[in-house]
């Protein structure tokens, strides 16, 4: 889990599916990083969710359902 993102990803994508209109968000399967990136983040501005700043972005866990 060291090469995990900390929690706080999937509350900052969770509130902005929850705020997000109803009709846009229903039904749908959203990935953290794909909400936060659709919303205004950069790919580096998701550095503030790695467990430590020695970790490089491209060498975080890959996904369990990849």
């Amino acid at each position: 889990m060291a090469n995990s993102r900390i929690p706080e990803i999937m509350a900052d994508a969770a509130h902005v599916i929850l705020t997000a209109d109803a009709k846009q968000t229903t039904e749908n399967f959203f990935m953290d990083d794909e909400v936060l990136i659709s919303n205004g983040e950069t790919i580096d501005s998701l550095a503030k969710y790695l467990p430590n700043n020695s970790i490089q972005l491209g060498a975080l866990m890959q996904d369990f359902i990849c």
